[in-house]
């Protein structure tokens, strides 16, 4: 009887989700803070990228 509870709640739980998903991403602003996210990947990235090229040259320069 309790996992038949259960089911039924988790059930009301993913009906509400998907029913009110932009609705609750709008509530917690979610959507910003994923932007801000990878804008943060792509800077690491760049500067994992810049680093390799410097260390590069210097391996370069210092032989």
């Amino acid at each position: 009887m309790i996992k038949y509870i259960m089911l039924l709640l988790v059930g009301i739980g993913v009906y509400l989700g998907v029913t009110y998903k932009d609705q609750i991403e709008d509530f917690v602003d979610s959507r910003p803070a994923e932007e801000m996210q990878d804008l943060l990947e792509e800077a690491k990235d760049q500067v994992s990228e810049k680093a390799e090229v410097l260390s590069d040259k210097l391996d370069e320069l210092s032989k």
